[in-house]
């Protein structure tokens, strides 16, 4: 009786442990997600050809620096330039934040005086 009670609490540590270790990893894992808007400090453009990392560096409207890494895949709206004003959407996953998309939002220029 005494092994099969040995036996038993065990197994139950055991268990225990698995099952904390799975919801850790489960934990762990899950990508968050997030949008920013701001201007763009710096840019560089993914390679199409060779499939290397882009970037693209945000300062939102509070001032803090916003820095992505730029798969090749990622969707662009927009011509992005430095000093142009964009809304990146992005997803921080195992240490690493990379945008999914980014918008350029265009600036509406005054219109022109009219002649008569």
């Amino acid at each position: 009786m005494k092994k099969f009670l040995f036996v038993l609490i065990a197994l139950l540590t055991v268990f225990a442990f698995a099952t904390g270790a799975v919801a850790a990893e489960k934990k762990a894992t899950a990508p968050q997600a997030g949008k920013v808007s701001g201007t763009v400090t710096a840019y560089l453009a993914a390679g199409q050809a060779d499939k290397s990392m882009g970037m693209i560096a945000v300062k939102d409207a509070k001032g803090k620096d916003w820095s992505f890494d730029l798969p090749s895949d990622t969707k662009i709206k927009g011509a992005v330039t430095k000093g142009a004003t964009a809304t990146v959407t992005y997803k921080k996953e195992g240490g690493k934040t990379t945008a999914t998309s980014i918008t350029v939002i265009a600036v509406k220029k005054p219109a022109a005086p009219k002649t008569k």
